[in-house]
């Protein structure tokens, strides 16, 4: 097998708790290198190692036109997760890459941390926890989902399944998307409205849409236009909400209490991490080890198709 085949997997951590993705590569006969380290991996190890690949199993590093360029016998980039926002498509299309991903297997895991976020902050866990914790006997005021209306801004796949877990509840359910029709709405119970209506009526606003040019599609003005005491939980891009902005309206009790799973910087050690009511996880949402050890195997399975010929040339997000 020429050298021409040479799948590189480039994640941080791969085949952990599950070896069938890389019994597969074993298996394919395609000779394959892992990246080794346990962390990101850098630009400069990307290149270094992954020159002469031909697919790179792929995590969020970043793949601009520069590094591209770097990389002269790639033919297919296969993303273990959703997002491709760390690859210039435009970039990529001009090389002939294919761009592959794994859109549905991430999406329960993504929608049950939702869940978990909305329920543990409106019950006010953390704090009571820690109370508890340090021997204090404090009941702190907290909130039913039930009855309360859930903002969704963006309603693709995750959105779609956070509005299927929060039927039981018995919650109010609003969305917004330019691509929800008022029929794909009714099917799950849930209002189309605009970004405006579900800022001022959400006791809860969960962010799940992909990113958005300019400015912070969270800053100043919407947090003002947010009810008093609301939440906001964002688990899909850092980008998405104004760090400062949102320090600023946690200090002056304008918002009850914040999830993050995603940052602008990551890893993540900025001021956000000195409040007890806001609970924040190290970009984990997709990391339960049933939902990494799909996407591994699905990556896998796509590089090692793309190879055969069975996914042809040329981006091709989503196959």
């Amino acid at each position: 097998m020429s050298n021409k085949d040479l799948v590189f997997v480039a994640l941080s951590t791969f085949a952990e708790r599950d070896a069938a993705p890389l019994r597969l590569l074993e298996q394919s006969g395609r000779p394959f290198r892992i990246h080794q380290t346990g962390k990101r991996i850098t630009t400069q190890e990307l290149l270094r190692d992954g020159t002469d690949a031909a697919v790179i199993v792929a995590g969020v590093e970043p793949y601009d036109a520069a590094t591209l360029a770097g990389l002269p016998t790639l033919r297919c980039i296969s993303r273990c997760g959703v997002g491709v926002d760390a690859i210039d498509l435009a970039a990529a299309r001009a090389r002939d890459v294919t761009v592959l991903n794994t859109p549905d297997v991430p999406t329960i895991a993504v929608a049950e941390l939702a869940l978990s976020l909305f329920l543990a902050l409106s019950r006010n866990l953390r704090p009571q926890a820690d109370s508890m914790r340090a021997r204090r006997w404090e009941r702190l005021e907290s909130h039913l989902i039930n009855g309360r209306t859930v903002g969704l801004v963006g309603f693709g796949r995750i959105g779609r399944r956070v509005a299927q877990l929060l039927q039981p509840f018995g919650a109010r359910v609003l969305a917004t998307d330019p691509l929800l029709t008022p029929e794909q709405a009714a099917a799950l119970n849930v209002t189309a409205v605009g970004m405006t209506e579900l800022l001022q009526h959400a006791d809860i606003v969960s962010l799940h849409l992909t990113r958005t040019p300019g400015k912070a599609l969270i800053g100043t003005a919407e947090l003002a236009a947010m009810k008093q005491g609301a939440i906001l939980v964002n688990l899909a891009r850092g980008e998405h909400v104004d760090e400062a902005a949102l320090v600023s309206a946690l200090q002056s009790g304008k918002l009850a209490g914040a999830g993050l799973d995603v940052f602008p910087r990551e890893p993540y050690d900025g001021p956000l991490c000195e409040f007890s009511q806001v609970i924040l996880t190290p970009h984990s949402a997709t990391m339960p080890v049933e939902t990494r050890s799909a996407m591994e195997l699905q990556c896998v399975d796509k590089a090692l198709r793309f190879l055969a010929g069975a996914i042809e040339p040329g981006e091709r997000v989503g196959v």
